[in-house]
């Protein structure tokens, strides 16, 4: 049996020898063709996965194979994309391969094939391709709806920066359609039928929820969202620490962030390499470890970071105790006064052997103290020297003194410091007014710093004593927050104490000597000059013994308040700079010095004034021109004010223009830049002089030609620049024998004036005297005794009265008259004079009344053609039984009246014509009266008012045919009289 086992083993050893040297000759011969091929779409990835496998292997059999894959679009001539895939192939293996396409699958139809050749060291002979697979076809069209226009990929993520191509699809063979990014047009290249790409480049990143691509068929809208994410950076300030040596507490600065909107953020993983764990962090920043227990005290972390795109590693190295990071808690006021306190803190144990370094800092009133202590858990400090009724706070943190890693976060406590009486003497000074048998002292003090006061300043106590007197004390409380009190003193010395009080003590008292003598007057004022730090005082130190100088001044000149300030200097001090806040350029400062002797009495020293910044003057002088003549005038500006300019007034500026060429001597020429002398002709010169007194305020202009004209202008100026430019006065100088010609004349003209005076003053004494003012007859009050039927009737008819009597006036001799009747000359008498009455009629509807009569007065004659109010006729003097002669016509008088009349020149001769006056009463003023009225049948006769006119002795009367009768005239020799 066992031969025959042998034999049987011998056989089976040599079948399988058999069978694997005919396998590998059919390998040879026969090439390993992949089969089988399978592909998916991923359209979200936009991939292609292919799947085979590779038949006529062995059991157990592994080849190193080379696979070449081909890859055309639209049809399969149009090959983009050959590749080779090398890998290991084993029996009965499923092959896998993934392909990218930057075109979105969905656009067009793709194509598939591959062939293999062995890559193998271990198979001889030569090597070469299979037979190329048949064409797979991929459509991804197949599944994409019914939609009229579609766009693709859908919802796709790239990375910030990548490059992206986008297609469109139209089933409706429409051409008119736009593409937007971003409401931005984009333009594409048409791909197949119906089918468009656009190639967008380096995409920028622009939100979270993505950027908006859509096109635009007639309103149909179809669109997608391209998600971009920013680059994953590598984690940066990777760290970890231990605060109990329990758990390490890991962090970092993921960078940018790539959080994108339905796309998950990256994946952080922590893992640590000397004890092979890892861990998922759940957060992005930072993650937790938990620490080993088997004292494990040195760790190596690697951080790794992964996206979609990016993968990004960080890895540290470091020992435990050197990693430890304390934390300081329950920070505490053990104790406090007014001016100390004491605070306490804990620290989280880890472990006895640890000591801590720890920074303790106090914040208060503006300023931080820093102080560094070593100390084991818990800890103290102690503060000094703080401020009373003061808010602190103090806060602590604390390292591992052992290994200083980093300090702990702040811990801090908020305390205030409790009052203290006020440890300083209030600054006090004073004003004294002098008065009649007293003083009235004003006390000013300023209130205590809070550092000073301790708390709060409740009220003031003031103490007065007579030093002559010094049982003599009275004391007043002035509550807070006064600072300052008026006190009445006599001329007695006295000291005043001032102290301040709060509710734990009183300060110590500030004493300030009255010494009841006026202050000196006959200290002259002086002028300081500012500098940019302020304005420099100085003085000559007080003989004797002084305990300090004061120098006051006001803040505010131009208030009633004043806003009195005052700095005290010690006893060595000579010199000192004011500044204030609230001083303002171009306003004068007032300061006094006094020296504070050893009984605290104060001596005036000096007086100051002057600019904290001296400006231009406000305004110019305003000027005045006096002794004017034909070569000079003189120029005065003597109400010109020079306190009440910002700074101090140097000198004046006369300006002076005129047309020359050269300025005249003391003048300087100025020049044309300069905006004072601007408008300055070819022609003419614009000179200056300058006068560098302050206190002269009038200035002659010499050597001028006469009759010229010149212009002028007077500025004043400071050490900063002179006034305002203002407009030139004019002047014209006069005649130079102009004022001969004056002194002439005037005296000529008052003479001719005095005289005028005298003249019409004798003129008018003539005519009051010779000529009294004749009565107007309308303005008699024997018209308001009337009541003339007609509203209209002014005249008094002689019916309304009774003649008392009548006087006659005699006609100058050699006068030559004319009958009224005839127009013809009559010789005169030159040894008669006559004498005229006529007689007027009354209203024709009055029968029964007697004529009226008018006296003619013949005081007043005038050549005058022209008839009076009262008609008249001149007549031959001739004998007449009756006292009543020649009548004339009462209705030819009245028609005489109411017309015109004219007569040729000779009618009436020249020189021969009277101005008579009529009087306004005809009556009988003297002689008797009986004998006018001796006919008892004759009509009663009345006086008639008239007005005041001129009446010719002669003047034309109509024809005697006219049926006119003339009423009577009587005619009376010289001499005769009616009455």
């Amino acid at each position: 049996m066992a031969p025959l086992a042998v034999s049987q083993a011998a056989f089976l050893l040599a079948l399988l020898f058999l069978r694997t040297f005919q396998n590998e000759v059919l390998s040879e011969h026969s090439p390993l063709i992949p089969e089988s091929l399978n592909i998916s779409i991923n359209s979200k990835q936009q991939c292609l996965h292919l799947q085979w496998h590779v038949h006529n292997l062995t059991y157990h059999q592994e080849l190193k194979m080379v696979f070449q894959i081909e890859i055309s679009r639209i049809k399969t001539s149009n090959i983009i994309w050959v590749g080779n895939y090398n890998t290991t192939v084993k029996w009965n293996q499923v092959l896998h391969w993934t392909w990218e396409s930057e075109l979105p699958l969905e656009c067009v139809m793709h194509f598939v094939r591959i062939r293999s050749v062995v890559n193998d060291a271990r198979t001889p002979g030569p090597r070469a391709w299979s037979n190329w697979s048949p064409w797979t076809e991929v459509d991804a069209q197949s599944s994409l709806g019914r939609g009229s226009l579609l766009v693709f990929p859908k919802d796709k993520l790239v990375e910030e920066g990548s490059n992206v191509t986008i297609c469109y699809i139209s089933r409706s063979h429409e051409n008119n359609i736009s593409c937007y990014v971003n409401d931005e047009r984009i333009h594409g290249e048409p791909l197949d039928l119906n089918v468009f790409t656009f190639h967008l480049s380096n995409v920028p990143f622009i939100r979270k929820s993505g950027t908006n691509i859509y096109c635009d068929m007639n309103n149909t809208i179809s669109g997608i969202v391209l998600y971009v994410s920013k680059v994953l950076e590598e984690p940066k300030g990777f760290s970890c620490e231990t605060r109990d040596f329990k758990t390490l507490n890991c962090t970092w600065d993921p960078g940018n962030d790539v959080d994108l909107l339905r796309h998950p953020p990256p994946n952080y993983t922590l893992s640590e390499s000397f004890s092979g764990q890892k861990k998922i962090c759940k957060h992005k920043n930072w993650c937790n470890w938990q620490v080993s227990q088997d004292s494990q005290e040195t760790y190596n972390f690697t951080l790794t970071a992964e996206n979609s795109f990016r993968k990004r590693r960080v890895n540290i190295l470091f020992n435990l105790a050197h990693r430890v990071h304390p934390s300081v808690f329950n920070i505490d006021l053990e104790s406090k006064g007014a001016t100390n306190a004491t605070v306490t803190w804990m620290v989280h144990p880890i472990g006895d052997h640890f000591k801590f370094l720890c920074q303790v800092e106090l914040h208060g009133e503006g300023k931080v103290i820093q102080s560094n202590v070593s100390t084991k858990a818990p800890g103290q400090f102690s503060f000094s020297e703080l401020e009373p009724v003061t808010e602190y706070l103090a806060r602590v943190r604390c390292a591992v003194a052992n290994h200083f890693w980093k300090w702990s976060e702040w811990s801090s406590r908020n305390f205030s410091t409790l009052e203290a009486a006020p440890r300083k003497a209030p600054d006090v000074w004073r004003t004294v007014k002098s008065m009649l048998g007293s003083c009235n002292v004003t006390l000013f003090w300023k209130p205590l710093s809070k550092s000073h006061a301790g708390g709060k300043i409740l009220f003031y106590n003031v103490v007065t004593e007579n030093l002559d007197k010094p049982s003599s004390v009275e004391l007043s409380s002035i509550p807070a927050p006064a600072n300052g009190t008026s006190l009445t003193l006599d001329r007695c010395p006295h000291h005043i104490h001032v102290m301040a009080n709060n509710s734990v003590g009183t300060s110590p008292a500030s004493v300030i000597g009255i010494s009841g003598d006026p202050e000196n007057e006959e200290v002259e004022e002086e002028r300081v000059q500012d500098t940019k730090d302020g304005i420099n005082l100085s003085w000559k130190p007080l003989s004797g013994d002084v305990i300090g100088y004061v120098v006051a001044w006001c803040d505010r000149p131009w208030n009633l308040s004043c806003d009195l300030q005052w700095k005290k200097l010690g006893p060595n001090t000579t010199s000192t700079v004011i500044s204030s806040d609230a001083f303002r350029p171009g306003v004068r400062y007032y300061f006094k010095i006094y020296g504070i002797s050893l009984e605290r009495m104060a001596q005036l020293l000096g007086r100051k004034t002057g600019y904290s910044e001296e400006r231009p003057p406000s305004d110019n002088p305003r000027v005045f021109i006096s002794n004017q003549t034909a070569q000079s005038f003189t120029l005065n500006w003597k109400g010109y004010s020079t306190d009440s300019q910002p700074g101090f007034i140097r000198g004046y500026h006369v300006y002076l223009r005129y047309k020359a060429k050269q300025c005249h001597p003391g003048f300087n020429k100025a020049f044309l830049s300069e905006a004072v002398c601007l408008g300055t002709t070819d022609d003419s010169v614009c000179c200056k002089y300058n006068i560098d007194d302050p206190e002269q305020k009038s200035f002659v202009v010499e050597n001028l030609k006469p009759k010229s004209s010149y212009e002028f202008l007077v500025t004043s100026y400071t050490s900063v620049d002179e006034g305002p430019w203002e407009s030139f006065s004019k002047i014209t100088t006069p005649d130079e024998h102009f004022h001969v010609l004056v002194r002439v004349l005037l005296p000529m003209v008052f003479c001719l004036l005095l005289i005028a005076v005298l003249c019409y003053l004798k003129s008018q004494w003539m005519k009051e005297t010779c000529f009294p003012d004749i009565p107007d007859p309308y303005k008699s009050s024997i018209l308001s005794l009337l009541k003339p039927k007609s509203p209209h009737l002014t005249i008094l008819n002689v019916n309304d009265c009774v003649l008392d009597a009548l006087e006659v006036v005699n006609k100058p001799e050699g006068s030559k008259t004319q009958f009224i009747g005839a127009r013809k000359s009559l010789p005169d008498n030159d040894s008669t004079k006559l004498d005229y009455i006529y007689v007027l009629p009354g209203e024709k509807n009055h029968t029964g009344r007697g004529p009226c009569v008018c006296f003619e007065n013949l005081t007043y004659n005038q050549a005058e053609s022209d008839p009076g109010p009262c008609g008249h006729a001149s007549v031959l003097h001739k004998a007449s039984p009756s006292p009543l002669g020649l009548l004339t016509s009462p209705e030819y008088l009245l028609k005489s009246l109411d017309q015109s009349y004219t007569h040729a020149p000779g009618e009436i001769p020249a020189g021969e014509a009277f101005l008579n006056y009529v009087s306004q009463l005809a009556s009988p003023i003297s002689g008797d009266k009986e004998g006018l009225l001796t006919n008892p049948a004759e009509p009663e006769l009345c006086s008639e008012y008239r007005m005041q006119m001129a009446v010719p002795l002669g003047f034309a009367s109509p024809s005697p045919s006219e049926n006119s009768n003339l009423s009577f005239i009587t005619l009376l020799g010289q001499g005769e009289h009616a009455h």
